[in-house]
């Protein structure tokens, strides 16, 4: 008899999504009589692959933290109807390897926003070489859908940071159409530094052609790694007021209006990132023969 395909999913996956998943940090909520409600369940997504340095990664970490610290992006959870919102963090890289290194926390004030970039700050790396965005994808989707019983929110976001285009695991487009129709959003923050090892010329419009997808789905490009920081923050913002009207003024402005998002000192030239909204596709299509080992087709 042959295995469904969700069973050989979660093989390939190791199931062990599920066992890594211990709810420590979860575990007073879970006491409540029922699940806890949220506005925004949120997966960040890391690209931790070979062609990103033990350097950049720390800007990537860093730049998360400081972000989650913003006084505007607290501001934009505590906004929200709930005024709290679920957040976790995967690693991800080569199909298989995956991992979850920050299991749900709920943020709903300075405190829970300061002890989330605390724990951020204090990740190792996971070790990876080849870039599978699919696999991002389907591991997030199983870490909302196995919280379910605990966490409710309305929205539910996996959110993909990297520097480059899938090229290992399954189909990008089999897969990015499954979790849309899940209905979850996808968002992007592709980073194209042109002086890191790597830098993929087009990855912006790789990203809004074959990444990001569901309502109000949107891409922030950051084009250094300097500027990561800058990036998540505006990112955060867009996607957890779910201003729509800011994220179309925003995706068609020259340049990006972040002073009407997250005015203050903190928001210099380097705090205008570019805004993009999904598109159809990308030429030569979504699964991308180069990278570390290339892609594989299981």
């Amino acid at each position: 008899m042959k295995t469904s395909s969700r069973a050989k999913q979660c093989v390939r996956l190791g199931v062990s999504v599920f066992a890594l998943v211990a709810w420590s940090s979860f575990a007073p909520a879970a006491q409540q009589s029922g699940p806890q409600q949220v506005d925004l369940k949120l997966v960040l997504a890391t690209d931790v692959s070979g062609s990103i340095s033990d350097e950049e990664l720390q800007l990537e970490r860093e730049g998360t933290a400081e972000a989650f610290l913003d006084p505007q992006v607290v501001k934009a959870i505590q906004t929200g109807s709930l005024g709290r919102i679920a957040v976790s963090m995967i690693d991800f890289s080569s199909q298989g390897i995956g991992k979850v290194v920050i299991d749900w926390q709920i943020i709903h004030d300075k405190n829970t926003a300061t002890a989330f970039a605390d724990t951020v700050r204090d990740l190792p790396r996971t070790p990876g070489r080849r870039t599978s965005v699919s696999s991002a994808l389907e591991i997030g989707s199983l870490l909302i859908e196995a919280s379910e019983k605990d966490i409710v929110a309305t929205r539910k976001v996996i959110d993909v940071s990297g520097d480059g285009p899938n090229n290992d695991g399954n189909p990008m487009m089999e897969t990015h159409d499954r979790i849309v129709a899940q209905g979850i959003i996808v968002n992007g923050l592709p980073i194209m530094d042109d002086n890191a090892n790597g830098y993929y010329p087009d990855l912006d419009r790789y990203y809004a052609g074959c990444v990001v997808g569901g309502r109000g789905a949107f891409v922030v490009v950051v084009r250094k790694y300097a500027d990561y920081a800058a990036g998540m923050r505006h990112k955060l913002i867009l996607e957890i007021s779910q201003n729509e009207s800011l994220i179309k003024e925003a995706s068609t402005a020259k340049k990006p209006l972040l002073t009407k998002i997250a005015a203050g000192p903190a928001a210099g030239p380097a705090a205008q990132p570019e805004v993009l909204r999904p598109t159809n596709g990308y030429p030569g299509g979504c699964d991308i023969q180069n990278g570390f080992g290339g892609f594989r087709r299981f």
